[in-house]
């Protein structure tokens, strides 16, 4: 039974980010803080990105999963109507196979062309340019490496069906906005440009996600580090804490719906019995998220936790950090790869 929750978290660990994350706060007022983007032609930002997973079962905490990876972002174009930014993955490794199976499936799609994106004057993310592109080189690839990987573990086949896994791969791509979803580090880094927020704390409830979402938010400046050389004077921080409720009844049919999609039909059945039985609990969700801004509106820190408790004693905790390891503001294009130059690093 508590192998079957756990397997439960984990399927719903890919929507509960969307249901805690909210709309901006905006405000006329002049005391706000806005996030705004002042990038440059060819400013270069290298950011490093973990991500654990801890499972709470019975008082118990274990750590189930690790992933870290490196990836670059370039300014191609800086324009008053917006910016292209180009998007390359540099590294990653995981803890484990299981994890090792899902960061490799996102590394061969990804690394197969750099991701160009456009974004308004504000910063905001508007397109993935390139989508298209990135669809018909990752597909291919994404197939082999599926093939490698179930014929080296035939028995799972008999529980999650290689065709319904690969069909599920293949919507990931069926639209932009499906594909803008394989590069959640990049996109979550720009979700505030944009939004301008009150100076302070600020308790709020929204409800556009389907459940009411109860926020509360705080946005200050930064007093500068003296000890550290990158810290300047206008440096700031957002930080909010979002809570959801989902009732029982629905946590129990988007359980049923996400099984269906990837058990094979016998071990669906046999779920949707322990559905029955066993999930007459509500499911809460908290998201604590923290966002650390340059003055001139790069991310310097973004720190993300997504509790998802199911009743008391099972729950699962994801953390995930991204955060700058080296950059070059406004330098001609012809320095970016020299590592000679004077390139600031942590």
């Amino acid at each position: 039974m508590k192998k079957v929750l756990w397997t439960i978290l984990l399927l719903f660990s890919a929507l509960t980010s969307a249901v805690a994350q909210t709309n901006a706060i905006t405000s006329d007022e002049d005391s706000t803080i806005a996030v705004i983007a002042f990038f440059n032609k060819n400013d270069s930002i290298e950011y490093s990105y973990s991500k654990t997973e801890t499972k709470i079962s019975d008082s118990d905490t274990t750590r189930t999963s690790g992933v870290e990876a490196k990836f670059r972002i370039v300014v191609l174009d800086s324009t008053s109507k917006g910016y292209r930014l180009e998007y390359t993955p540099l590294s990653w490794k995981a803890d484990n196979e299981t994890d090792s199976v899902k960061s490799g499936i996102k590394l061969e799609a990804k690394s197969q062309t750099p991701a160009i994106f456009t974004t308004d004057e504000f910063g905001e993310i508007q397109h993935l340019e390139n989508w298209r592109t990135i669809r018909d080189k990752a597909l291919p690839v994404i197939t082999k490496f599926l093939d490698d990987q179930y014929e080296k573990n035939p028995g799972i086949d008999s529980i999650m069906p290689k065709k319904n896994l690969a069909s599920l791969l293949k919507l990931g791509f069926i639209t932009e906005d499906a594909a803008k979803g394989l590069y959640g580090d990049f996109t979550t880094m720009f979700t505030l440009n944009g939004s301008a927020y009150n100076i302070g704390i600020t308790n709020t409830t929204d409800s556009s996600a389907g459940y009411p979402v109860n926020i509360s938010l705080l946005a200050t400046y930064e007093e500068p580090d003296t000890a550290d050389e990158n810290s300047y004077p206008g440096d700031y921080n957002i930080r909010y804490n979002a809570l959801v409720t989902i009732p029982a009844s629905e946590v129990q049919e988007l359980t049923s719906s996400l099984l269906g999609a990837l058990l094979s039909k016998e071990l669906s059945d046999k779920a949707d019995e322990v559905i029955d039985d066993s999930l007459d609990v509500p499911m809460e969700v908290r998201e604590l998220t923290d966002y650390h801004f340059f003055l001139n509106g790069w991310p310097k820190l973004v720190r993300k936790q997504t509790i998802i408790s199911l009743g008391k004693e099972t729950g699962k905790v994801t953390t995930e950090t991204i955060e700058w390891n080296r950059y070059r503001w406004n330098e001609p294009q012809d320095a970016i790869d020299d590592t000679n130059n004077s390139a600031v690093s942590l």
